[in-house]
């Protein structure tokens, strides 16, 4: 059986997907110790050296072709792919005419480690790809292959601004090749993605290709099995084939991938149906914020590195004595606990400008840790979204009953190839591998890395650490460096700025409430003396594209201001700076005030940083590092479990509507 991407039939009303079976230990065992075996005697690098070269020689080859001949190879490639399907052989007659049609319809010829990474795609892989290197261009090797070869494309980024932005730039190229190209966004209705859906090759977010899964599943609520659905073709009944949206789930290359497959699998994706909210629901959860006001946090309740409601004896006898007047739900245990828990969680673990905005119009918005956007149209379940419409005296909207969910896990799976490129794996390979069963493959940079290391300084206050980072800040625009500020919320970043406006410095602010003017935004950072202040920058995909002014003072600073949840994201905002050979320097400087340390610092961590504060004792940056990073650790582990609790309930909830035949 070939290793790479391999045509499944694509029948009209049916959708295919591949049947998942989960791996057992011993199966776990021997897929870890292959790949490093391969890693340990570079194998596959030796075999990769020797495929690049020869699509080099290919390519250039095919460079002293006319147009009539380029044709051709063109049309001959197509034939050969759908007859013989995705070989070493095929690959590299097919990546060759593809980099000489980019490089005469975009004005770009892929560079060998963007060759690279479209190799390992093809093997059903992760590509660690350092930021900067041209990911967008190098997908459209592996996408285009695949389209050639009749095998219906899914390029799923993390936003629908990344999803416009790169179909849109790589339409040309697809178009010269002779593949169909359409891109989903959430304004795009029914009719209209059905449509796209049906393109050789779509791109889209990793959000609106999961709901429209769910909605299709819906359609098929009575017709789980294959031998159903073609039963009812059988007879004529079209009416929901029809209504489907996806041909079915063959190819998928996941861009960002370790921002998808690892930082968003904590919470499963929802679709929910009719309301279902009234007088006595809203009497309810008026009534349980009512209760959770009146407790105090380590006395009351406690909250652990998940961000989870604990009630203490203390807490439970507040809440049978505040529950004691009241009749109905409130007599139960079972009812009236989760109701203040989640209460509680509304008051003390959602915080506006960090995980919420309130927009012009007064609604709460819920904005993606990892991307710093604003994720228009969704919303919490089981009360939360009204609780925190409560807290903030916003208008409440009413919650739906819940008609289907899938995590993102078992999702993906759900893919006959799965593949995907990232600027950082490392950390998590192991998971991707146990998990998805994706082996990950680091690219080497096309030049040599110019990044610098600046210094690491952490201060016992935010407001010294702000000082701070103005201070730096006000140095470097002096040198005619640009400076990118990361932040880990709105309120950091529009801190920061109150500090930076006092001292007379010119910035821009790019958080979830200037989601619209990014690109505007973005243009400029890269020009001497610039600052910008960015939220959870890592995740957005963005090139900031320095002057030759600005190369000559340095490059780009980046000031990372608060750890992230894992070190990779880190990695990721440091690999704003220095990218393709460019000068660069990264700094972080951090405070135990900082979010990180207050969800995970332990007592101990605790009075130890009471003592200090008291006595004014000057901590040793170092030190004070070695804290942040024990935080950060203990953070990764806890999310790490949760993602295989989620896999687990997930898994089980499954198996369990199937043999009920429950439509969810």
């Amino acid at each position: 059986m070939s290793e790479y991407a391999s045509k499944q039939p694509v029948i009209a009303g049916l959708r295919n997907e591949y049947k998942w079976q989960d791996s057992n230990r011993l199966d776990t065992f021997l897929k870890r110790s292959k790949e490093l075996a391969n890693k340990l005697n570079n194998r596959l690098l030796r075999r990769n050296e020797r495929i690049v070269n020869s699509i080099l020689k290919r390519s250039a080859a095919l460079e002293r072709c006319t147009a009539d001949e380029l044709d051709q190879a063109l049309i001959s490639i197509r034939q050969t792919l759908r007859l013989e399907g995705i070989s070493t052989a095929t690959i590299i007659e097919a990546f060759a005419v593809i980099r000489e049609v980019s490089g005469q319809v975009l004005g770009m010829r892929h560079h060998h480690t963007q060759i690279r990474t479209s190799l390992a795609m093809l093997r059903g892989g992760i590509a660690e790809m350092a930021t900067g290197e041209g990911k967008t261009l190098a997908a459209t090797l592996a996408a285009a292959t695949a389209g050639l070869a009749g095998i219906p494309v899914h390029v799923v980024t993390i936003n629908d601004y990344l999803a416009e932005r790169d179909g849109e730039e790589m339409l040309p190229l697809y178009e010269a090749l002779g593949l169909s190209v359409g891109v989903i966004v959430h304004e795009k209705e029914l009719q209209e993605r059905r449509q796209i859906y049906a393109c050789d090759i779509c791109y889209c977010s990793n959000k609106e290709l999961t709901f429209d899964f769910l909605k299709d599943s819906l359609v098929l609520a009575h017709r789980k099995t294959t031998r159903i659905q073609q039963a009812s073709l059988l007879t004529g009944d079209l009416s929901w084939s029809d209504n489907l949206l996806l041909r079915g789930l063959h190819f998928a290359i996941v861009d960002e991938a370790d921002s998808v497959f690892i930082d968003e699998a904590r919470t499963p994706l929802i679709i929910s149906g009719q309301e279902k909210f009234g007088q006595r629901e809203e009497r309810l959860l008026k009534t349980a914020m009512d209760i959770a006001a009146k407790y105090e946090k380590e006395i009351h309740f406690k909250q652990d590195e998940n961000s989870q409601i604990h009630l203490t004896p203390a807490g439970h006898a507040l809440l049978i004595e505040s529950c004691e007047p009241l009749d109905g739900l409130w007599n139960s245990s079972f009812y009236r606990e989760p109701l203040v828990k989640q209460a509680l969680s509304a008051l003390h673990v959602y915080h506006l400008d960090r995980d919420y905005i309130i927009d012009e119009e007064g609604a709460v918005q819920i904005v993606d840790l990892y991307t710093g956007r604003v994720m228009p149209g969704r919303s919490w379940g089981q009360g939360l979204q009204q609780m925190i419409e409560m807290k903030e005296k916003c208008e409440l909207t009413k919650p739906r009953e819940t008609n289907a969910e899938i995590s993102y896990q078992n999702f993906f799976r759900k893919y006959h190839h799965l593949c995907g490129m990232t600027g950082t794996v490392r950390e998590v390979a192991g998971e991707l591998l146990d998990v998805y069963r994706l082996r990950s493959e680091t690219i080497p940079l096309l030049k040599k890395s110019q990044r610098k290391k600046g210094f690491r300084e952490v201060y016992l206050t935010e407001a010294e650490k702000w000082q701070r980072v103005a201070q730096l800040t006000h140095e470097l625009v002096s040198q005619g460096q640009a400076i990118l500020i990361g932040t880990n919320s709105v309120a950091s970043s529009e801190a920061i700025s109150e500090v930076l406006t006092r001292e007379s410095i010119k910035h821009k602010i790019l958080n979830a409430r200037q989601d619209k003017e990014e690109a505007e935004i973005v243009a400029v950072a890269g020009h001497p003396g610039a600052v910008m202040v960015a939220t959870s920058m890592a995740g957005r995909g963005t090139d900031i594209k320095l002057t030759e002014e600005t190369r000559a003072s340095g490059g780009l600073h980046v000031i990372i201001t608060e750890l992230q949840d894992a070190a990779r994201i880190d990695r990721q905002l440091a690999g704003r700076s220095a990218r393709q050979g460019d000068p660069g320097c990264v700094s972080e400087i951090l405070s135990f005030e900082d979010q990180l340390v207050k969800r995970m610092a332990g007592p101990l961590l605790r009075k130890f940083l009471k003592a200090v504060s008291t006595t004014g004792i000057k901590l040793p940056h170092r030190l004070g590092y070695r804290i942040q990073l024990s935080c950060q650790n203990k953070l990764s582990r806890s999310h790490y479990r949760q993602r295989m609790q989620l896999i687990k309930v997930d898994t089980q909830r499954q198996r369990t509507l199937a043999f009920t035949g429950d439509k969810k």
